[in-house]
């Protein structure tokens, strides 16, 4: 037992000589106090934002998971107050107003008075808390200049990066720059003649890849997507900040082992396109969506029935402008053929994939504005058919023959050439794709009957959102 007792004293030995051997208790990691690191940080910072006599132009990103971000250009000067502008809205004069360094958790930047930059945390439309912006800054980085922030609301998804912005006018060139970054929003939005599938396409060595963009305006944000007959889904999500000459994306593109951030506007394509290494990311607007689903096929089920397009039913974001230039025109046509103002009050389509003794119809009701009187006219199709996932309709002529109301048939004869916008959209030589949208619904109504769209692909601007019956 005494032994025993020794050798435990011998050990305990041993580890009180190994832990008071070391000389380098009074070693110290910094040669500065906190309070002096701290100093430091703030002076560097302070002496980065002013050493660019010309300013900074700013991308923030307030919160990439949610939103896109906004462009600004910021003039620091010595007496704590910053010159602002921005393509947030159309407001793009340069304010005023006050910021400082200080110290918080760490170096953080803070506009103290209201300026373009608090517009991101202003309530917008039905967006409460706006962007969910934030006035106080962290201070991350400095890379050759380049100055890093983090949202202290939104560090993982949020950030402000500032670089020179080599201007040799800041007054002057700030708010054309501005301009120019928001009137890039534009080449994003449809147009009566832009066509309504817009794509994300990379190309590499595999080949060509397509994705729905799925590109909500409001909040700058998209989220491009596939899904493919196995129901196998492949989607991104990232917001979008518009620059003067194309946009920037983030969180940035992964796809194949390259990274895209960075997208140039095209005039001539009128797309906007991200080289790396020999691949092309392009946002556009295709002829085509991505991927044709097969819901054409659940039609041919159903046996004769109508589609529905009836304005006071309320409207839908799927009817694109193209759809109503196009019924703007039929009224124009009235117009200009000295027949005064006309409305296309409502149309109906009847398919059937049996038959072609005029049993697939086009129904319109138009209106005289004049007299509020109404008139009926009936265009006949041969039997629908199906080919390649898309729908086919070959037009015949106007309502005629034995039996047919020799009134209806005049002026469905005579309202024809009228019309034809309409029925050439239906008349569609590359066919006509449909989209199941699930129970009707509206700005003002919402129905169980089953809704769905029709767009052409020889005019793919134009798209038609409405209920089925019968």
């Amino acid at each position: 037992m005494k032994k025993i007792y020794i050798n435990y004293w011998v050990i305990c030995l041993m580890f009180v000589g190994l832990f008071s051997c070391s000389n380098d208790d009074d070693q110290t990691l910094f040669s500065e106090t906190p309070a002096e690191r701290i100093a430091q940080r703030n002076s560097e910072l302070q002496s980065l934002l002013l050493s660019q006599d010309q300013g900074y132009k700013g991308v923030y990103f307030s919160k990439n998971d949610e939103f896109g971000g906004f462009t600004f250009y910021m003039k620091f000067n010595a007496n704590g107050t910053v010159q602002m502008t921005s393509d947030f809205n159309s407001e793009t004069a340069i304010q005023s107003s006050s910021y400082e360094v200080r110290s918080g958790t760490t170096t953080e930047l803070v506009f103290t008075t209201r300026n373009h930059i608090q517009k991101l945390s202003e309530t917008s439309g039905a967006r409460l808390a706006g962007f969910r912006g934030s006035s106080v800054f962290q201070y991350f980085t400095n890379d050759n200049g380049v100055i890093t922030f983090r949202d202290i609301r939104n560090r993982d998804t949020a950030t402000l990066i500032l670089e020179p912005t080599g201007f040799t006018d800041f007054t002057t060139e700030s708010v054309v720059k501005a301009e120019a970054s928001l009137a890039q929003r534009q080449n994003l939005l449809s147009t009566p003649t832009t066509s309504v599938f817009q794509l994300l396409r990379i190309e590499n060595a595999s080949g060509t890849s397509n994705f729905n963009l799925n590109y909500n305006p409001e909040n700058l944000y998209a989220s491009p997507r596939i899904t493919l007959d196995d129901g196998s889904v492949t989607e991104f999500n990232f917001g979008i900040a518009f620059k003067e000459d194309g946009l920037i994306i983030s969180p940035a593109l992964e796809f194949e082992g390259e990274t895209y951030t960075e997208f140039i506007y095209d005039e001539t394509s009128s797309s906007y396109i991200s080289t790396v290494n020999d691949t092309t990311a392009s946002i556009l607007f295709g002829n085509e969506p991505a991927f044709i689903s097969r819901d054409i096929e659940s039609l041919a089920q159903l046996g004769p029935t109508g589609f529905l397009y009836r304005p006071r039913l309320g409207s839908n974001p799927l009817t694109s402008i193209g759809h109503d230039a196009m019924l703007q025109e039929i009224s124009n046509n009235f117009d200009t053929g000295g027949f005064g103002a006309w409305t296309v009050r409502e149309y109906q389509l009847v398919i059937d994939f049996n038959s072609d003794n005029c049993d697939t119809f086009l129904f319109m009701q138009l209106e005289r504005t004049a007299d509020q009187v109404r008139f009926r006219a009936f265009y006949c199709f041969e039997r629908g058919t199906i080919n390649d996932r898309k729908l086919f309709l070959n037009y015949t002529g106007p309502i005629s023959g034995p039996g047919v109301d020799p009134i209806l048939a005049g002026n469905t004869a005579f309202f024809e050439p009228l019309v034809m916008p309409l029925i050439d959209f239906f008349n569609s030589s590359e066919g006509l794709i449909y989209t199941n949208e699930g129970g009707f619904s509206s700005t003002l109504f919402n129905f169980s009957n089953s809704a769905g769209t029709f767009t052409s692909i020889e005019n793919p601007a134009i798209r038609v959102y409405g209920l089925w019956f019968g």
